[in-house]
């Protein structure tokens, strides 16, 4: 998978028992957990901006 120049990564670190309620989360709305997690942090953001 490539980024995209305008596209920024960083790692978060969170519980493993955090992160498998997460990722089921994320699949229950048929996605991936970074693509959840990108989509909150948007959120997030664009709401408190």
């Amino acid at each position: 998978m490539v980024i995209k120049a305008e596209n920024k990564r960083f790692v978060v670190i969170i519980e493993k028992e955090i992160y498998e309620k997460f990722k089921y989360l994320a699949d229950k709305e048929n996605r991936s957990a970074s693509n959840l997690a990108a989509k909150l942090i948007k959120d997030y953001v664009n709401e408190h901006s």
